[in-house]
């Protein structure tokens, strides 16, 4: 992984870090000890791939939702900060009675909370609790509940909102709406491939290095962000017609694109996966990161089109293509 500048650390902080052998929050332990923190990663021992180097940080193993485990390990550990990168309802509630020494808990969500979006770019004060037909609604009801925590019961939690995760570590997304490496075999054998019509359609990644250096940045501002929200991505959106021919350039690929109806994408792809996905995919998506860059620095280093460039160069590396 490429390291991002230097952050220069206010305060030593001990922080526990769950999910810590994972793409997310391996990132985001590496980077909270490279800067000088004193880190203890939470994992259950089931990532089976290579993320990154955890030399420096004390593993643990343990699940994020077992009552006891939070109670009677965690809670004796030495800590002032708790981040999530893949929280679940369970997990806040179990964080809020149990680890309420900590001064920042920080967890991972998502910007697709807010779609369909209402306006672009989609700033922290979108509309998002209400259920729609493609949000991630069950995220929503997550936020909801550690934030309703937080005003009741001084819940010191801190969302940090990613759009689409990009770079090294992880296949990227596709255009039928997923992240199946089939896709990009086939653009690299230079196949014919059929797409939906989505191509005018707005996509804003950020890369997964960006996302980690966040959470590395907002623990310089204990106080400021406490109860707050942050979308997290690269500095713009692009296209997804841009998208495929960043994908087509990294991969050589000669393959000639077919702009196909729904229904013929469906009937000539059977195998993929369909449900949700290919509708999500048509919805813009194109987000405003001015609050976490006046609050605590955030300054994305990485464009769509570098973080596709890394995903797809790991994908090659890991003999997936």
């Amino acid at each position: 992984m490429e390291d991002p500048p230097s952050c220069k650390i206010m305060k030593m902080r001990n922080i526990v870090v769950f999910g810590a052998t994972g793409e997310i929050g391996g990132r985001i332990a590496r980077r909270c000890v490279d800067v000088g923190h004193k880190v203890v990663g939470i994992s259950r021992g089931q990532n089976k791939r290579a993320t990154v180097d955890l030399s420096g940080v004390e593993m643990l193993q343990g699940d994020h939702d077992d009552e006891n485990f939070i109670r009677d390990t965690v809670a004796a550990l030495d800590f002032d900060a708790v981040i999530d990168s893949a929280p679940s309802r369970n997990s806040v509630e179990l964080y809020n009675r149990h680890l309420g020494k900590a001064k920042n808990v920080f967890l991972c969500s998502s910007t697709g909370t807010y779609v369909p979006l209402q306006y672009y770019p989609a700033d922290e004060n979108h509309p998002w609790r209400e259920e729609t037909s493609v949000n991630f609604h069950f995220k929503s009801e997550e936020d909801s509940r550690a934030l309703e925590l937080g005003a009741r019961e001084g819940f010191p939690v801190t969302i940090f909102r990613p759009t689409n995760i990009i770079g090294a570590g992880r296949e990227p997304l596709e255009l039928w709406g997923g992240r199946d490496i089939e896709f990009f075999r086939l653009l690299k054998a230079g196949e014919t491939i059929a797409i939906p019509p989505c191509e005018k359609i707005l996509l804003q990644s950020g890369s997964n290095s960006d996302l980690a250096e966040a959470f590395v940045l907002a623990l310089n501002h204990p106080d400021e962000v406490v109860g707050e929200i942050f979308n997290i991505s690269c500095q713009r959106a692009i296209t997804l017609g841009r998208y495929l021919d960043a994908a087509k350039d990294q991969l050589k690929s000669r393959s000639k694109i077919r702009v196909v109806s729904t229904e013929e994408l469906m009937k000539t792809y059977p195998q993929v996966q369909w449900r949700y996905g290919l509708e999500f995919l048509m919805e813009h998506m194109c987000f405003d990161i001015s609050k976490a860059k006046e609050c605590f620095g955030y300054d994305p280093r990485k464009t769509t089109e570098e973080g596709l460039h890394d995903a797809l160069a790991w994908c090659e590396e890991a003999s997936l293509l």
